[in-house]
């Protein structure tokens, strides 16, 4: 069974790649998925396909989006991923640092949290347009 270090490389890696098989691999079936705030992308996502589809509807709502991995921390029941956050959309830029912790059972994040640290300032850019 994988490290809770390598789960965490792995899903990093399949959601910079847009590699759905990955995701597929590294999430159990029933992932419950939530997105801290207040904007439109906020809200709770149950099962792979609507953790995909919120996936793809972040990539729909940017003209440009770039992450880069700050950190990766890991214990004997999951992690936290530390990350820096870039994106483009109708003219305004976000520059923002994002947390993703996750628990992990059977070799599969079975549930996931993402905050940012300035949630007033990801609120206001993916605010309706």
């Amino acid at each position: 069974m994988d490290s809770n270090f390598d789960i965490a490389r792995r899903l990093w890696d399949g959601i910079a790649l847009g590699d759905a098989p990955m995701l597929r691999d590294v999430l159990a079936e029933e992932c419950v998925w939530r997105m801290a705030g207040r904007s439109p992308l906020a809200g709770t996502y149950v099962g792979i396909d609507a953790i995909l589809d919120f996936m793809a509807r972040v990539g729909e709502l940017t003209d440009d989006l770039q992450s880069a991995m700050i950190d990766v921390y890991t214990g004997k029941e999951g992690g936290l991923i530390r990350y820096a956050v870039h994106a483009r959309r109708g003219g305004q830029s976000l520059e923002t640092e994002q947390y993703f912790r996750f628990r992990v059972e059977s070799g599969r994040i079975v549930d996931a949290v993402l905050s940012t640290v300035d949630s007033y300032e990801y609120d206001h850019f993916f605010r309706p347009q």
